[in-house]
């Protein structure tokens, strides 16, 4: 099996808008939006999201040429005093490439990107119930940091927000 990992960009916003609806289809509490919202999208936006000026950067594991896996830093806040974090999004694996180890290559090679960009420290947020996520998470650094009550509503309840966080350059 041949993988690839790299930097995607405005041209792979088709796979990646592709890859989310597979995901979502398979579960859509970790998107946090339901089949129908994600079947909305605009792809324009995706490509904004894929050609957004570094240090933002998405990251894609292709096997074979297709991507199978992603996950993305963001900075939180273009404003000086916040610029020492990022948020980590778009982390997902496809249902049929699970446990492959293709979730900790993106989102190793994401995190790296954030460290090599002056990045202290990481966050992100958890829609449960994922416990493969929070497992993946927590073996690569990340802690608890709060929780958020009712932080979305899919299919006729509520999912809190499991909020982590790590540090990643000193």
């Amino acid at each position: 099996m041949d993988i690839d990992i790299r930097q995607l960009n405005a041209s792979d916003a088709e796979v990646f808008s592709a890859l989310r609806r597979i995901v979502t289809a398979d579960n859509p509490v970790p998107m946090g939006l339901s089949l129908d919202e994600e079947l909305t999208r605009p792809l324009q936006g995706f490509r904004d999201q894929l050609s957004a000026p570094s240090p933002n950067a998405a990251f894609g594991a292709f096997i074979d040429g297709q991507l199978r896996a992603c996950a993305a830093v963001a900075w939180s806040n273009r404003f000086a005093s916040s610029r020492h974090k990022a948020i980590l999004w778009g982390c997902f694996v496809d249902p049929d490439f699970r446990q492959e180890g293709l979730g900790r290559r993106v989102v190793g090679r994401a995190l790296e990107h954030a460290s090599g960009h002056g990045v202290r420290r990481v966050n992100l947020t958890v829609y449960l119930p994922n416990d493969a996520a929070v497992s993946l998470y927590t073996s690569v650094g990340f802690e608890p940091c709060g929780r958020e009550s009712e932080a979305v509503y899919l299919d006729g309840r509520f999912h809190d927000g499991q909020h982590m966080t790590l540090v990643v350059a000193g």
